[in-house]
């Protein structure tokens, strides 16, 4: 039997039995797109990006739309507010995928935006709060950049294929494939033809991943008009495509992705399709190692047999340890509704119902913990017929959770393309930092893991996008919390002393959370909402706080390692 085989058997085998489901709750989702103010209805809505654009901590949103896309800016209590104009991002060509990413390595998020049709795509230089007031203000920078090659774009991921601590852009269009690789002080050139990866076909989705994790980001795209779909591998900054067998489906396909299914410490690949030629599915390729996929769609359930699959992107919504994704379907009335694939395990049940229902034309979809409770909320694009959605995760279980923020210091400075591996008593689960998954969308860059219930973790290892690996020993750190790690920063030792103190800081940590989640109106007003999710672990002597509400205020929850 191959290692990589035995291996993953092995892993899944530990963790089925470990990572426990008893604490297999309902799922609760309540729909606050009205409050939030980021429904737009009437307005075709592509694509969607969850990133801290202004740094105060938490994640704003980015939607595209045909005409003006739109920036809302986070100010918690499930409010958000549309600074589009101040922040000079209204792009108002048919922008159909968008990813934030710190571009300049400057400390604060930058925006690329893809364009279908005429026009060149936008990158939004972040240039701090220089608006009226203090707000953040963006700068197009495209024509300056490089960014210059006027195709058909539709789905583009921010990764860094060279390793060179700078983010580079791979976009695919109707035409040849561009790679934008990063020159510094924001200048780009293509060099996807230097590079092979210049595939002239109808591309929709692109994501980056490690898939055979040898510390070198790859390239899966998915493509329509019955183009195969393309695993380019890295081979130390050089590509080639990859005769990887079983990723043979072909059709109208559209997103893909890339996540850990079945716990075995190696990246599986989803890619949906609409159901053109009649018979064709969803695929999910599991990674066996060696270059060797199996399509598991049919087998795990998630094959969406009359879907018209559009979108993808995965996380764990229960907190389990095991990834749920989401699956976008429409453009047809003949299509299935939306799916929320929950994961049992390695194998997945429909739990849309937990929704409310997600009978809507789907466009794009991502996660992100937007009110900093620990659990991932979700945010789904539609056509316009009926508003978009924003789903605020209200599940009530005994599974515990840790939310790691990275920071680059020779790496790029999002981490983007980081593996990260959370080590309890329970197992081991494995995620990346994403530059982008689905059709053009992007899931929140702090990274959540859930632990099921494990009360601990023993080890965080995570290898930075320079191939450099840094171990964070976190046994005394606690779950339930934010973490900020920055590379190559480790963290002081505690005392008995230090952990007396933590004990007794968590005793009033709580009182202290629960004044403050008052008054930013994050506990539910409702007497039948659920209630407050409990005590959070605070911050030892030798942590700082990355979160504030007003200067001064920290948030217990939160922990900057370095």
């Amino acid at each position: 039997m191959p290692y990589a085989h035995l291996r993953r058997i092995l892993a899944v085998c530990a963790l089925t039995l470990t990572l426990n489901h008893a604490a297999f709750a309902q799922l609760v989702f309540t729909d606050v797109t009205a409050t939030a103010g980021v429904a737009l209805p009437g307005d075709l809505t592509e694509s969607v990006a969850w990133g801290d654009y202004d740094n105060d901590g938490d994640q704003d949103l980015y939607l595209t739309v045909n005409g003006a896309n739109r920036l809302f800016r986070n100010d918690g209590g499930d409010n958000f507010t549309d600074v589009t104009a101040v922040a000079g991002v209204g792009n108002a060509l048919f922008s159909v995928g968008c990813a934030f990413g710190d571009l300049d390595n400057d400390g604060d998020l930058d925006l690329y935006v893809v364009n279908f049709g005429a026009g060149r795509d936008a990158l939004y230089r972040n240039d701090g709060p220089v608006g009226a007031g203090g707000e953040y203000a963006f700068t197009d920078v495209a024509a300056a950049a490089g960014i210059n090659i006027e195709l058909s774009s539709r789905g583009m991921a921010l990764l860094d294929y060279n390793s060179d601590g700078l983010l580079d852009v791979y976009v695919v269009a109707i035409g040849e494939y561009i790679l934008y690789r990063n020159d510094g002080n924001l200048q780009f050139t293509d060099v996807a033809a230097l590079h092979g990866v210049n595939q002239s076909a109808t591309g929709v989705g692109v994501t980056g991943s490690d898939v055979d994790n040898n510390g070198w980001i790859d390239i899966f795209t998915g493509n329509r008009s019955n183009d195969p779909n393309l695993l380019y591998m890295n081979d130390g900054g050089f590509f080639f495509s990859t005769p990887a067998i079983g990723i043979d489906a072909v059709g109208a396909g559209m997103g893909v992705l890339s996540f850990d299914y079945d716990n075995d410490l190696d990246f599986d690949l989803y890619w949906t399709t609409w159901p053109q030629p009649a018979g064709t599915i969803n695929a999910l390729y599991r990674n066996d190692g060696e270059d060797i996929f199996t399509d598991v769609a049919v087998a795990t359930g998630t094959d969406d047999p009359l879907g018209w699959g559009i979108s993808c992107n995965a996380g764990d919504v229960d907190n389990d340890g095991w990834e749920d994704f989401f699956v976008t379907n429409g453009f047809s009335p003949m299509t299935t509704p939306n799916v929320l694939f929950r994961n049992l395990g390695g194998t997945f049940t429909d739990a849309t119902a937990a929704l409310g229902g997600a009978a809507v034309d789907g466009r794009g979809v991502a996660f992100a913990d937007y009110d900093r409770d620990g659990d991932l909320d979700l945010m789904l694009t539609t056509d316009g017929d009926v508003d978009n959605r924003l789903w605020r995760n209200d599940t009530i279980n005994s599974n515990h959770w840790v939310v790691l923020n990275l920071v680059g210091t020779s790496s790029n400075r999002s981490a983007i393309g980081a593996r990260i591996e959370v080590t309890t008593p329970l197992g081991t689960v494995v995620k990346e930092v994403s530059g982008g998954a689905g059709r053009g969308s992007q899931n929140s860059l702090p990274v959540e893991f859930g632990l099921g219930a494990a009360a601990g973790i023993d080890q965080i290892t995570i290898r930075w996008p320079n191939r450099t690996t840094q171990f964070v020993h976190a046994a005394q750190l606690g779950v339930d919390r934010y973490i900020t790690v920055i590379e190559g920063q480790t963290i002081p030792a505690v005392s008995q002393w230090g952990l007396a103190m933590m004990t007794l800081l968590v005793a009033t940590a709580g009182t202290i959370v629960l004044i403050r989640r008052q008054r930013r109106e994050r506990l539910h007003p409702s007497p039948s909402a659920p209630p407050s999710r409990g005590l959070y672990s605070a911050t030892s002597p030798n942590v700082a706080e990355d979160w504030q509400d007003s200067p001064g205020e920290m948030d217990p929850r939160t922990l900057q390692l370095g």
